[in-house]
């Protein structure tokens, strides 16, 4: 269920992820209307870079290694920033693409989302995100060249949450029977 976010009176956009917690919602809102009309603001997609950094900062900051602590709902903001940035001066990405293994990951969350995810798995939520951003924070220090391996991660959740902003007509998404369901025949 697609999530309306108010930016101005005049100005209702649907959210890129179903919103549950409502101070999730609120800085979505501000990120969404300080990208398009805040100082120095106005000026198109962010670079993917806007994200890893922030990301990255408040991971190794401890921001989210605790599922209950306050800091999940701020992510709302970065999201509604790029949102912003991308109504602004929409374009064939989310973001601009920057960086090879943010890029890597983009293209492969748009192909699982065409090609393998599932129904319920189709529209992310901010739950969803928190615990994914969650199990990030505590498991990077042992990923092997763990910076990397966050930017293509990170790039594949953004990559997923483009297609309902950037959907690509001329794919379909995979059918919403059981995976073992669908069958083939070799002639």
């Amino acid at each position: 269920m697609a999530t309306p976010i108010t930016v101005t009176k005049q100005l209702t956009v649907e959210a890129t992820i179903a919103i549950e917690c409502p101070e999730f919602a609120h800085w979505y809102e501000l990120g969404v209307w300080w990208a398009m009309y805040g100082d120095g603001q106005g000026k198109g997609r962010y670079e993917d870079r806007y994200l890893i950094d922030n990301v990255t900062s408040h991971i190794q900051a401890g921001w989210y290694d605790d599922l209950e602590g306050g800091w999940f709902p701020m992510l709302g903001f970065e999201l509604g920033m790029i949102h912003g940035g991308f109504l602004v001066c929409p374009a064939d990405t989310f973001v601009a693409l920057t960086d090879p293994e943010f890029s890597k990951g983009y293209t492969v969350g748009r192909e699982y989302y065409y090609t393998e995810a599932l129904p319920e798995g189709r529209k992310l939520t901010d739950a969803m995100l928190f615990d994914t951003i969650h199990g990030w924070a505590v498991e990077y220090k042992q990923w092997r060249g763990w910076e990397a391996v966050l930017r293509y991660c990170l790039g594949c959740r953004i990559g997923e949450l483009s297609v309902a902003l950037i959907p690509d007509p001329t794919r379909s998404l995979l059918s919403d029977a059981a995976p073992e369901a669908v069958t083939s025949t070799v002639l």
